[in-house]
């Protein structure tokens, strides 16, 4: 297993039921949302918001994992077969886990990540293979999706650094020590996708001290090695990085998850941990809640929904060697 989903993966990925507003899952890392009337256990669940099966199991399959209710597999919202690709094992497993520990009163959305997650990238895979404009028209186009997440560069957290007299100076130093690095390490990545190999990728920002309000934007080169890298990605890895960076508020944070469970991308940096992501995704409320105060059960749960959001999109990306499957 990759070393990002070593470090946290099992603490960020249990499952809260704490019954409190999660202002990072709803609504900036929420799916679209997928009402059909197809007989499927995910729809059942979504509208009796009660468990009704006694068993839970994975099998392996010639086509992957099927995870199981009392011996059928689970469908998709869209009635199509949730089955998990050999590569993602530990995907499944965490799949039937989520089944498995739901209460059965008042089951809510958010307490199946993972199956949200799978679900979406199977679904979307399908629709954008048979191309059903009706069911795409629901999950969104995958080339709309891609032009939706680049626009995220230009609003990126991780490209607006803070007055320097912002909490005593603390988050600024902050930025500057975390940010100024994963800028390089992203220009440096993105470079390899670059079109042309004599356009230079650069990541504008904003400093808050010179730059004022206006607006950032990144230019067309760099953009365009922002989107050959999504071409490249399977539709696993594109839910993952659609969930991560609207977790984040951050396209490169998205990428960063991503990056770190896929190393056939060209690349041969090690990779950012999972709290590392996290705290520059929410580097700003650190300081700020460090000077103002905790508000409980909103910065906490935020806090707690951020890892957990970003450690489910870190699983659904990830994929065994080759060797190991």
């Amino acid at each position: 297993m990759s070393y990002l989903l070593k470090t946290n993966l099992t603490r960020s990925i249990r499952f809260f039921s704490t019954g409190r507003a999660i202002r990072y899952a709803q609504p900036l890392a929420t799916e679209p949302s997928i009402e059909t009337n197809a007989p499927s256990e995910t729809n059942r669940l979504e509208k009796t918001l009660q468990t009704f099966w006694e068993k839970v199991d994975v099998a392996k399959e010639k086509d992957g994992f099927h995870v199981r209710l009392d011996g059928k597999s689970l469908k998709t919202p869209l009635g199509n077969q949730l089955v998990i690709p050999s590569a993602k094992k530990s995907l499944a497993y965490m799949v039937c886990n989520e089944w498995k520990n739901l209460s059965n009163l008042k089951v809510k959305p958010h307490s199946v990540p993972l199956t949200s997650l799978s679900t979406r990238a199977i679904d979307l895979g399908i629709s954008h293979a048979v191309q059903d404009l009706e069911a795409l028209t629901k999950l969104g186009n995958i080339e709309d999706i891609k032009t939706d997440l680049l626009r995220y560069l230009d609003t990126d957290t991780v490209l607006i650094f803070s007055p320097k007299e912002d909490c005593d100076g603390k988050l600024r130093r902050a930025q500057e020590e975390m940010y100024r690095p994963l800028i390089a390490s992203m220009e440096s990545y993105l470079q390899q996708f670059a079109e042309n190999s004599s356009e230079k990728i650069t990541l504008n920002f904003l400093d808050s001290d010179t730059d004022g309000f206006r607006s950032n934007y990144q230019n067309e080169a760099t953009k365009r090695a922002a989107l050959n890298w999504m071409n490249k990605l399977n539709v696993w890895e594109l839910v993952a990085l659609e969930k991560a960076t609207l977790t984040a508020k951050s396209f490169l944070c998205g990428v960063a998850i991503v990056r770190a469970n896929n190393k056939t991308l060209t690349d041969n940096e090690a990779p950012m941990d999972l709290e590392s992501i996290a705290r520059a995704a929410s580097l700003e409320v650190i300081y700020q809640t460090e000077r103002w105060g905790e508000v409980e059960d909103t910065h906490d749960v935020d806090k707690v929904d951020l890892r957990r959001n970003l450690a489910a999109a870190a699983l659904v990306a990830y994929e065994l060697p080759i060797d190991e499957n």
